[in-house]
């Protein structure tokens, strides 16, 4: 679906609620691209990437693969924005993914002390913008998770990802995650890509305790 992965040179957004599996997404991203020997990049602001969860989806190639993921773990959403303002450091041309999950959590938190909320949303943009503008410049894979809240239209509650505005503007591909009726499977619905809105792609994915894997008819 997504026509051969996440790209290189290009930012992606995954989002959805909780437990649909957006972590697992980029873990097992993050393993991917480590088993061709690229190093990543990984901000975890949820605190999320488990050793446990690691070693499920990489299995006995963890140990093998694990020193070519850096794992940074901001603890505000101004720390965030320092590493994320950092990243020019480390992109050589061996790096070829970076991840933040999530890019809203620490963003959102935030909110409750913020002095100004437009400084805040400035901060996203800038952040989203970096991240942009490092994906092209450096061919790199940058793929962002999000957090949603709910929305109420005129028809039903539907949800859509924290700053959504900030958030859409910049990725060339969102992928949003669904729940199903189905215990552990969840629905993968493509809403962009390659930059440009797309009429309704999706597949069905089963969560499982070592990964993704495809549901077969």
């Amino acid at each position: 679906m997504l026509r051969g992965g996440f790209t290189m040179g290009e930012l992606a957004l995954v989002y959805g609620e909780a437990a649909t599996g957006k972590t697992t997404t980029v873990i097992q991203a993050a393993t991917a691209s480590a088993l061709r020997g690229l190093k990543v990049v990984y901000i975890d602001s949820d605190r999320s990437f488990t050793q446990q969860r690691f070693d499920q989806i990489a299995g006995g190639r963890s140990g093998a693969i694990s020193e070519l993921i850096t794992l940074f773990f901001p603890e505000t959403f101004s720390e965030q924005r320092k590493i994320v303002e950092s990243l020019e450091n480390y992109a050589t041309s061996k790096v070829g993914m970076v991840i933040v999950d999530s890019i809203s959590s620490l963003y959102r938190a935030a909110f409750s002390g913020a002095g100004s909320v437009f400084n805040l949303n400035r901060d996203l943009g800038r952040q989203m913008a970096y991240l942009g503008e490092l994906a092209s410049t450096h061919n790199i894979a940058c793929v962002i998770t999000s957090q949603v809240h709910s929305r109420l239209t005129p028809i039903a509650a539907d949800i859509e990802p924290v700053a959504r505005r900030t958030v859409f503007h910049f990725p060339r591909v969102i992928l949003r995650i669904k729940n199903t009726p189905k215990t552990g499977v969840k629905e993968f619905v493509l809403e962009r890509i390659n930059g440009a809105e797309t009429t309704r792609s999706s597949c069905l994915v089963s969560l499982q305790e070592n990964g993704l894997k495809d549901v077969t008819p």
